[in-house]
C-alpha cells in the first residue's frame, strides 16, 4: 500500500514535526509513516484527513493524488511580473514624504556619506527617497534578480549624478565584494520562508558598527486602523477579519502578516544592538468627492481592482481553508465595498501599518 502523507503534508506547507504535534505523535512516527517502515493506526486516518482536507481514500492511495500546490510563491521573480505596476502605486502609500526624510535624516542622523546596500531593490525605489537627504557623496548598491526592473533603475539613475551600482542576482548567492555602512531591505522579509537567513546574509554585508534598516508591515496594525463609511450605511455590513486568511498564508510559508513587530527580536537573535523602531506617519483618507484627491483614489482603485480576492471571488477563499458560506459572505463584502468606492459619497481611512526597525552590528 502506498500511502501519500509525505507529498500531502508538503503540500500543506507542514514540517514533520508540527503534523506530529497536530497527529498527538512523535516525528520519528510520521518518518516511519512516510517511508513506509510502519502504517498509522486506523484511527490516526479521520485525524489526517481533518488536517489535510482530502479523503482517507487519498491518503491510502486508493485513489490518484494530485499535487495542488496553490501556495502563492512570493520570493519568486514569476510572482511579481505582472504585478509591478501594482507595487509602484503600493510605495507611494506606505509614509509621507517629508516624515521619511525627516527619518533618514534626523533620526538615522548620518553626518558623513554613506554607502547603502538595498536587498530586494526593485526599480531602486529606496535610492530614490534616501540620496537625496543622506550626506553628499553617499552612494547607492541595490541587488534584484528582476531584470526588467534593474533595467528601469539603470535608466532612472544613469541621469543623475548620484554614485550607484545594481545587481542582477539572487541575494541569497550575492557575495559582496566590500562592506557597507547602511544595509536595508523594504517589504520583502515577510515574503521570505527564511526570513533569519536573510538577515544573516545583511548582517555579513556591513561594516563593524554598521547599521541594518528594516522596514515591513504589521498587517494586524492595518486591519484595526480601517474604516469606511459602508459600516454606517449597511447594518451589519462589517468588514471581515482577515487574520483567518493572513493565518493561512502564514501557515504555509507565503507570507507573515506580523513580521514588522517580530524583527527586533531576529535582530537581537543576530547580535544586533541599539535597537529602535518608528511607525508610518501615513493615515490615506479616500475621498473622491474631493478634487485635490483624485490621484489618490485613482491609485486606490487600480490596486483594489488588482487583488487575487477580487478577481477570483469565492474560490480564492476556498482554495484557502474556507468553507462556502465564509467565502461568499468575504466576496459579498468587497464587492459591497467596490460599489461603495465608486460612489462620489464615499470614504474610507486606511491606516499604514509600517514599521521602521534599525539597530547597529557590534
Amino acid at each position: 500500500m502506498r500511502l501519500y502523507i509525505k507529498e500531502l503534508r508538503e503540500e500543506k506547507g507542514l514540517t514533520q514535526k508540527e503534523l506530529a504535534d497536530l497527529c498527538h505523535v512523535s516525528f520519528q512516527t510520521i518518518s516511519k509513516w512516510e517511508n513506509g517502515i510502519n502504517y498509522p493506526d486506523i484511527t490516526h486516518i479521520p485525524r489526517l484527513s481533518d488536517i489535510f482536507g482530502v479523503s482517507a481514500d487519498v491518503i491510502l492511495g486508493l485513489v490518484p493524488f494530485e499535487n495542488k500546490d496553490e501556495r502563492k510563491r512570493y520570493d519568486e521573480v514569476d510572482f511579481w511580473a505582472d504585478k509591478r505596476d501594482v507595487v509602484k502605486v503600493w510605495k507611494n502609500l506606505y509614509w509621507n514624504d517629508d516624515y521619511f526624510n525627516f527619518f533618514i535624516k534626523d533620526v538615522l542622523g548620518f553626518r558623513k556619506a554613506v554607502k547603502v546596500l538595498d536587498y530586494g531593490c526593485g526599480y531602486g525605489f529606496l535610492g530614490m527617497k534616501m540620496l537625496p537627504v543622506l550626506p553628499k557623496g553617499s552612494s547607492y548598491t541595490g541587488i534584484e534578480l528582476d531584470s526588467v526592473q534593474i533595467e528601469e533603475a539603470e535608466g532612472y539613475f544613469s541621469k543623475t549624478e548620484y554614485a550607484y551600482r545594481f545587481i542582477c542576482e539572487d541575494m541569497y548567492e550575492y557575495e559582496p565584494d566590500e562592506k557597507y555602512d547602511l544595509v536595508v531591505a523594504l517589504f520583502l522579509i515577510s515574503y521570505l520562508p527564511e526570513p533569519e537567513k536573510l538577515i544573516r546574509k545583511m548582517k555579513a554585508s556591513l561594516k563593524p558598527g554598521g547599521m541594518i534598516l528594516l522596514m515591513d508591515a504589521n498587517m494586524e496594525v492595518e486591519q484595526a486602523g480601517f474604516y469606511s463609511g459602508v459600516e454606517s450605511q449597511d447594518e451589519g455590513m462589517r468588514r471581515p477579519d482577515m487574520i483567518p486568511l493572513w493565518e493561512y498564508e502564514y501557515e504555509q510559508k507565503e507570507r507573515d502578516y506580523r513580521m514588522a513587530t517580530k524583527i527586533p527580536y531576529m535582530l537581537k537573535q543576530e547580535g544586533f544592538t541599539g535597537l529602535q523602531a518608528r511607525i508610518s506617519d501615513q493615515v490615506v483618507i479616500y475621498e473622491p468627492s474631493d478634487p485635490k484627491k483624485k490621484k489618490l483614489g485613482e491609485m486606490l482603485r487600480f490596486v483594489y481592482s488588482k487583488e487575487d480576492f477580487v478577481n477570483e471571488g469565492a474560490e480564492y477563499f476556498l482554495k484557502r481553508g474556507y468553507s462556502r458560506q465564509q467565502a461568499e459572505d468575504m466576496t459579498a463584502y468587497f464587492k459591497r465595498m467596490h460599489e461603495y468606492l465608486d460612489s462620489k459619497q464615499s470614504i474610507a481611512v486606511k491606516t499604514s501599518g509600517v514599521y521602521f526597525v534599525y539597530g547597529r552590528l557590534k
